[in-house]
């Protein structure tokens, strides 16, 4: 498949140079070292051990890549077992301890790759990587009935300004229901708190084409609305880079953390599935990504959702989902 497939329609970020992806893939089936040793064939690199919890690889093709048990709880137990474990004291307590919680915690909580940066030239170069892992017998979502592993991508943004950020928001909230329906969102992770949807009255606000706040009102509208990180498009990363005191007023957690992205948590990881790869979330992502760069059409579209929304059948007869085909297929 060409790459230039992959390509949004604004291809640079505010400083001119290309924008970059990163990429969040949660899975079970595999030791953290097989995980390692799938990212080493395709793009190099050394490996740095951080804890049993955590590794690196670092030095790759593409920068440094992190394969980490995804619980910030347990890892930190973790630490605190590993650091009063003696070199030559290879069966004590904590060590029987520390392997029984990594035990426990792989039966519901996934081991995560992160990967660097990925330049949008060269984001189809991880569909290799997830072949290998599949290959080498990576679980996903619908493997088990405890299973909630998502696929989360952190596009950056061609702008920073309110505006380009308010475009991306509305043109996400107007196709979400067609991308939830293209990406089949398990069962499981819908009934967990991870992605939860925007509240009706707050898609409300967002599409009013009066609705054009400052930058600190808009963080403050979303936040008063959204005080987590578990929506099904996360800002609050980009809140962190834009103006991380401001946001820390209001948002005390940790696992915030700055960047000039996005944060799309919705789509599964269904790394088991030979007919799935990285191309059909990020093909679905590319639809919000054109709709956000045409205005107009953007304009037009919010209006009549909000009309469906308005309406007494508004989620009950799958007529917008119908309606998004169509406006997706509109010059």
């Amino acid at each position: 498949m060409s790459h230039h497939r992959w390509m949004p329609p604004q291809t640079r970020n505010p400083q001119g140079q290309e924008r970059h992806v990163g990429v969040e893939l949660e899975m079970a089936g595999l030791e953290p070292l097989d995980m390692v040793h799938c990212i080493r064939s395709v793009f190099g690199g050394e490996l740095q051990r951080t804890s049993r919890f955590e590794y690196r690889v670092e030095n790759t093709t593409l920068g440094t890549f992190g394969v980490e048990l995804d619980a910030s709880y347990l890892k930190s137990i973790g630490y605190k077992l590993e650091k009063s474990l003696h070199a030559e004291d290879e069966f004590s307590f904590e060590n029987l301890a520390t392997d029984i919680i990594t035990l426990a915690a792989e039966q519901v909580v996934p081991w995560e790759i992160t990967t660097p940066p990925v330049p949008l030239s060269r984001l189809h170069e991880l569909e290799v990587l997830f072949e290998g892992l599949r290959k080498a017998g990576a679980l996903g979502t619908r493997s088990s009935l405890v299973y909630a592993f998502g696929l989360h991508l952190n596009p950056e943004l061609p702008a920073l300004d309110v505006k380009t950020i308010l475009n991306y928001l509305r043109a996400f909230l107007c196709l979400f229901e067609w991308i939830a329906d293209e990406d089949d969102t398990d069962l499981t992770r819908r009934l967990t708190s991870y992605i939860n949807h925007f509240s009706k009255p707050y898609i409300l606000k967002v599409l009013d084409p009066h609705y054009q706040p400052s930058l600190h009102q808009f963080m403050l509208d979303y936040i008063e609305a959204n005080p987590t990180r578990n929506r099904t498009l996360d800002l609050l990363p980009l809140f962190a880079w834009l103006d991380e005191p401001f946001l820390r007023t209001h948002i005390e957690d940790p696992r915030v953390k700055g960047r000039p992205t996005l944060h799309y948590r919705l789509p599964n990881c269904d790394i088991d599935n030979p007919a799935w790869n990285l191309w059909q979330p990020w093909s679905e992502w590319l639809q919000v990504e054109q709709l956000a760069q045409r205005p107009d059409k953007l304009a037009a579209m919010s209006a009549e959702y909000v009309r469906h929304l308005d309406s007494l059948l508004s989620g009950l007869d799958g007529s917008w989902l119908k309606s998004i085909s169509l406006w997706l297929h509109r010059d």
